[in-house]
């Protein structure tokens, strides 16, 4: 089914719905309309729901290292009527935060994949700005204009996961590490792929992210990236480092507005490997030799 938006129950921060448009015409000048679409930082998907949901990409393949994401979007696609089940089964108030407390303290997928991912989108909606390990919207006093359930409608949740869930045929969802998907994915056939690569932001994402990255973990992904036989694009906050590591790739600026008050609006780069005229980019030895760290262990996927 042709839509025009899917809106993603999550509320995340950085959230790239607004990036829709400008990687549209970027598929469409580069000859990758149509493509397989790979993004091993899943986080609120709305970039590449919005292109499945324009067929400007044939499908989509998410992998999310945070259990309770991933178990919320296996959920959303494969368990679809129970997870609607629960959304409205639940109040969203302090006293069920509390009940679901220790799903949130997992570093591994809940047997109960779908109340695992109930838990998530839960504590992404009931929680300040979305940000997972936040504490309560209005606080634990509830003492604010704006309280705990303010950004709670059963109904509309119930609606867009409904509507997300259509999909279901063109999707493939993975619980894992990301450095470890683009290292695996060096070892098959890309040719009908591409990888949008949307990591944690350098400045403010241990703020944002239960899973965000250190120096050497923002490093690490520019030295597998420069490894990569297929073609990616990746969005980040922009930062003198992150230039450096990237300076022999494709930059661009695009200005877009994150959905998290931490910060209201910043200035964030487009980077690719992917020339104007659609050719991937080989640099050889570009991170490893420039600043001498190495890839070093990304990990299994599960």
């Amino acid at each position: 089914m042709l839509r025009e938006r899917l809106i993603s129950p999550l509320r995340y921060p950085g959230s790239k719905a607004g990036l829709t448009g400008y990687v549209e015409k970027f598929l469409r000048d580069h000859g990758l309309r149509g493509a397989q679409m790979v993004e091993p930082f899943a986080g609120s998907a709305a970039l590449s729901l919005n292109l499945l949901a324009r067929d400007v990409v044939s499908s989509v393949m998410l992998f999310e290292r945070d259990p309770l994401v991933f178990s919320f979007w296996h959920s959303v696609f494969f368990e679809t009527e129970r997870l609607i089940e629960l959304v409205k089964k639940f109040p969203p108030t302090l006293e069920t935060r509390r009940e679901f407390e220790w799903l949130r303290d997992m570093d591994s997928v809940h047997a109960d994949i779908a109340l695992m991912g109930y838990a998530g989108l839960l504590f992404n909606r009931t929680s300040f700005s979305g940000v997972l390990h936040a504490g309560p919207i209005g606080g634990t006093s509830q003492a604010s204009a704006y309280k705990v359930d303010c950004r709670y409608n059963a109904a509309d949740l119930a609606r867009r996961i409904g509507e997300i869930a259509e999909y279901r045929d063109r999707i493939e969802v993975y619980f894992g590490d990301a450095q470890a998907a683009l290292v695996d994915a060096c070892g098959v056939n890309n040719e009908a792929r591409f990888f949008y690569v949307d990591p944690p932001y350098y400045v403010q994402g241990p703020k944002l992210y239960r899973y965000s990255y250190g120096f050497a973990e923002h490093h690490s992904l520019a030295s597998v990236l420069a490894q990569a036989n297929y073609k990616w694009f990746l969005s980040y906050d922009d930062h003198p480092v992150i230039r450096h590591f990237y300076r022999d790739y494709f930059i661009y600026e695009p200005v877009l507005r994150y959905s998290s008050k931490v910060p209201k609006s910043e200035a964030e780069v487009f980077i690719t490997n992917v020339s104007p005229d659609g050719a991937l980019l080989k640099v050889e030895g570009a991170e490893q030799a420039s600043m001498g760290v190495g890839i070093g262990e990304a990990g299994m996927l599960a």
